[in-house]
C-alpha cells in the first residue's frame, strides 16, 4: 500500500511541476548547448577578407545572412534596450545575435592580449562602421555603436565619432570616456566650451595621434547633418600609418580636404550607387579600401540600407580602388611593412 502511495504522490507532483510550467512558472534553464553561429564566425575568422578565392566566405556569409534575415530591425532594437538577462536570452535565441556579441569578446580580448609590434596597426572591424585602431603606443575607436560599447574604455586614448546618428555613436561609451577624462571627438556633443566638438574643420593631437577633420554632407535633403571626416596620422612609431574615415559621407569632392596620401580608407556603402568613386581614384587613391555600413541589424532590410553581405562584395569589388576588401564583424587585419596582411 505504501508503495502505491508514493507512486501516486511521485505522479502527482510531477503533474503539478508540469502545470505550474505550462501557467508561466519559470522553468529551471536548461545547460548551454554548442552553438552553430559561434562554429560560423571561427570559421570565418580562419579565413581573411584579403583572400583572393572568396568561395569560402561567400559560403559562411550565406550562412550569417541568413541568421541576419531571422532577425527583424524591431527585435535588434529590443535587444540592444533589453536589460541585462532578457539580452542574454537573445544572444542565446537568435543567432545573428550570437555572432555579434562573439565578434564583440573576440575585439575585447584581442585588445587585452595583443599589442602591435614597432612600425605594426591592428585595425579590428567591430561593427556597421565601427573600428578600433591599436598601435604600438596607443587605441582609439571610430564610430563605434555596439550594446557592450562601455567596455572598451581601459582600451581607448579617444573615441571619435562622425555624426550624430544612432549607428554611428554610442552614447555609454560617450559617457564613460568622458568620465574617465578621454576625449570624444565629435561636431554634436553638447558641453559649453568642450574642446573636441567641433561643427568645422579643425586639427587635434592626442598622444602620438595627429587628427585632422573636415565636414561633409550625410545627404542632400531636409535631414542632412554634418559628417566628419577624420584623416589620422598613427604616429612615428606606426611610420606615420594614416586612416581616413567618413563616416556616412554622401561623398561630395569639393568637400573633401584630404592632406595626406592615405594608407587606408573606411568608406560606407552608397545608397547611391557607386558615388563611392567620386572621390576614390580622383580626389584621392588610397593603399586600401574597406568598405563598411554591411549588415546594420538596426536597418530593416535593403531598401532602408541593410545592405546584404553579397551586395557588398559586389559593390567593394566596383571601387576605384585596386586593393578594396569587405571586413566582418570581429575580423582583425595588421597593418605590417607598409601593407595589409
Amino acid at each position: 500500500m505504501k508503495f502505491f502511495f508514493r507512486l501516486f504522490l511521485t505522479v502527482s507532483l510531477a503533474a503539478g511541476v508540469a502545470a505550474c510550467n505550462e501557467k508561466g512558472v519559470e522553468r529551471t534553464p536548461e545547460p548551454p548547448q554548442p552553438n552553430a553561429a559561434a562554429e560560423t564566425m571561427e570559421a570565418l575568422w580562419a579565413t581573411s577578407p584579403l583572400d583572393a578565392d572568396l568561395t569560402t566566405r561567400r559560403e559562411l556569409f550565406a550562412t550569417i545572412q541568413s541568421y541576419a534575415d531571422a532577425c527583424s530591425s524591431a527585435t535588434f532594437s529590443s535587444f540592444l534596450d533589453a536589460d541585462e538577462r532578457l539580452a542574454a536570452s537573445l544572444v542565446r535565441s537568435e543567432r545573428i545575435l550570437t555572432c555579434y556579441d562573439a565578434a564583440f569578446d573576440r575585439v575585447l580580448n584581442g585588445l587585452r592580449d595583443g599589442k602591435p609590434a614597432a612600425g605594426e596597426v591592428h585595425i579590428w572591424m567591430l561593427y556597421n562602421m565601427g573600428y578600433v585602431i591599436q598601435t604600438p603606443s596607443g587605441c582609439f575607436g571610430v564610430d563605434i555603436y555596439h550594446r557592450r560599447a562601455a567596455e572598451l574604455v581601459p582600451y581607448l586614448d579617444f573615441y571619435a565619432s562622425t555624426h550624430v546618428h544612432q549607428d554611428h555613436k554610442s552614447l555609454p561609451l560617450i559617457d564613460a570616456m568622458l568620465e574617465s577624462g578621454k576625449p570624444v571627438v565629435t561636431n554634436y556633443l553638447e558641453r559649453p566650451g568642450y574642446a573636441y566638438t567641433s561643427e568645422t574643420a579643425k586639427d587635434y593631437t592626442i598622444g602620438n595621434f595627429a587628427l585632422h577633420t573636415f565636414i561633409t554632407n550625410h545627404n542632400n535633403g531636409s535631414t542632412n547633418v554634418p559628417v566628419t571626416v577624420f584623416q589620422i596620422d598613427c604616429g612615428a612609431d606606426t611610420d606615420h600609418f594614416v586612416l581616413l574615415h567618413s563616416g556616412d559621407s554622401n561623398f561630395q569632392p569639393e568637400q573633401f580636404d584630404v592632406t595626406k596620401e592615405i594608407d587606408l580608407y573606411v568608406l560606407r556603402y552608397a545608397p547611391n550607387e557607386l558615388t563611392e568613386n567620386n572621390v576614390l581614384g580622383k580626389l584621392f587613391t588610397p593603399k586600401y579600401a574597406l568598405l563598411s555600413h554591411i549588415l546594420e541589424l538596426s536597418h530593416a532590410d535593403p531598401s532602408t540600407s541593410r545592405w546584404t553581405l553579397e551586395q557588398g562584395l559586389n559593390r567593394a569589388s566596383k571601387l576605384d580602388c585596386a586593393h578594396s576588401y569587405m571586413p566582418f564583424w570581429g575580423e582583425r587585419l595588421i597593418w605590417k611593412n607598409h601593407k595589409l596582411e
